[in-house]
């Protein structure tokens, strides 16, 4: 076992697992980012047509959609939610 990691770390593998690992990682929490943007629109307290733009905006431009949701989005559904 050991000389199978000795082996791993002569080879330069280590560091193709280790960066396979956190692409894997970051991919992961991208996908969960926008999920839960997506899933926070539908379900907040605006109206059907804003949640329908926010939904389009999300999967039209994923990342740049669901920053935009978390730091305008959630600020207008709970504006509207007091209303």
């Amino acid at each position: 076992m050991l000389a199978h990691s000795a082996a791993l770390f002569a080879d330069g593998q280590f560091l193709s697992v280790a960066a396979l690992l956190l692409a894997g990682l970051f991919l992961l929490a991208y996908a969960a980012f926008i999920v839960a943007a997506f899933i926070g629109s539908l379900t907040s307290r605006l109206d059907a047509g804003m949640k329908l733009v926010w939904a389009v905006f999300i999967v039209c431009a994923p990342f740049l959609g669901a920053l935009c949701w978390f730091l305008i989005g959630r600020r207008s559904a709970a504006a509207a939610a007091l209303r």
